[in-house]
């Protein structure tokens, strides 16, 4: 017997559907915030001429990038259940120390090839070392690595369905409520499916837009 398509059920829970996917452009936005925050930083002290610093960076990526996600958000709703945050703190800091250690490696990466003669450039106009960051070898890390941040952030939003493990009401959660009280599996996994697909590309296609994405660093300053 062929299949029987009825949207009928995922229309009359259109709400629970919208709510779910605010609930996951809420935790997408602030996840992708702070992990940009944590990653500028680690990012940085990963590349900087301290070893202390570096090794201290490293350890953090190496930390963080080998606990499954899954298991980071197990870590903070269970395992530190003591601290009685809510879900969705708690999956709001797992994304963001999970997906922090990938947007550090990718910082540290775009610092790292910025040609050292830039750095050495802006000291020499008078610039302290903060100001030649700041002014001149961050704009042009941006520039390399907002491709690689855009496939990233792209990638935590998708991976914000496991906050649904949690008791996180977003989307993946929703459509298991759904599907349970309708039973229509197909449609609704196919709803969230285009969800998804219409939230990651606006975002990556947002970013690409920056100007100067993928551009070689400006040589504004002497290489020398």
């Amino acid at each position: 017997m062929p299949y029987r398509f009825d949207w009928a059920p995922i229309w009359a829970n259109r709400d629970l559907i919208v709510d779910g996917l605010l609930m996951t452009i809420a935790l997408s936005t602030l996840g992708l915030c702070l992990a940009l925050i944590v990653g500028v930083i680690v990012g940085t002290a990963g590349a900087s001429a301290r070893r202390s610093l570096r090794i201290g960076a490293a350890a953090y990526v190496e930390v963080m990038r080998n606990i499954p996600l899954l298991v980071h958000m197990y870590v903070w709703y269970v395992g530190l259940a003591f601290l009685r945050l809510p879900p969705f703190a708690c999956a709001v800091a797992a994304l963001t120390l999970y997906s922090g250690a990938y947007v550090a490696e990718t910082v540290r990466s775009g610092l790292g090839a910025i040609p050292r003669g830039q750095r050495l450039a802006a000291l020499a106009t008078g610039l302290t070392p903060a100001q030649s960051l700041r002014h001149i070898v961050y704009p042009q890390a941006l520039r390399i690595v907002t491709p690689s941040l855009a496939s990233l952030f792209s990638q935590l939003i998708k991976d914000s369905s496991l906050a649904s493990v949690i008791t996180v009401a977003e989307l993946t959660y929703q459509a298991f409520a759904i599907e349970g009280q309708t039973f229509r599996t197909f449609e609704i996994y196919i709803t969230i499916s285009l969800l998804y697909l219409a939230l990651v590309t606006a975002v990556t296609n947002a970013l690409l837009l920056i100007p100067g994405t993928g551009e070689q660093p400006v040589q504004g300053l002497s290489d020398a």
